[in-house]
């Protein structure tokens, strides 16, 4: 008699095992809840910018920016020592490549960043950030940046490179 006690405890126990693990399975294979599509609304006009008090427009456009950093690459080009210079402004950020003149050694010295710097933040008052270098490797890849964005690709798009340009240096703030 104990032995047909066990195997009904045994079968019961089975049992709620079995009920149990099809119950989580079932749970667990239910589909994942997920927001419904989203209808696209109509897309907004942009308005036309209107003339500031100084007569200057709002600089957001991409095409202005871009023209704006060749402005500010053919300043830095004036300056002493300095071959030829690239820019990028995003944000309240400006990366600024620079080729030396061929009497300059070859060193960027903290005396040129500060030049620069101090031209692009005077140029460009939103600007905070200015990350300067000289060596060939960002210089390059900042020229290409510049070229893709003049042909109208995102600047959003270089972010990920444009910072780890900016982690190899630390930025000029002054």
């Amino acid at each position: 008699m104990r032995m047909k006690q066990k195997r009904k405890q045994l079968g019961v126990s089975l049992s709620v095992i079995l009920i149990l693990s099809v119950l989580l399975w079932a749970a667990s294979c239910s589909p994942a809840r997920r927001p419904g599509p989203v209808e696209p609304g109509p897309t907004p006009t942009p308005s036309p910018t209107q003339p500031s008090p100084g007569g200057r427009t709002t600089p957001d456009l991409p095409n202005e920016k871009t023209s704006r950093a060749q402005e500010l690459a053919r300043a830095i080009s004036d300056l002493e020592n300095i071959h030829s210079a690239t820019v990028v402004l995003y944000s309240n950020s400006a990366w600024v490549g620079v080729d030396l003149a061929a009497g300059s050694e070859n060193k960027l010295t903290n005396e040129m960043k500060n030049r620069i710097t101090s031209l692009v933040k005077r140029e460009e008052k939103g600007i905070d950030r200015v990350y300067v270098v000289a060596d060939a490797d960002s210089v390059s890849r900042l020229k290409e940046i510049a070229r893709e964005v003049e042909r109208g690709k995102p600047i959003t798009g270089f972010l990920e490179e444009l910072n780890e340009i900016g982690r190899r240096i630390t930025p000029s703030s002054q």
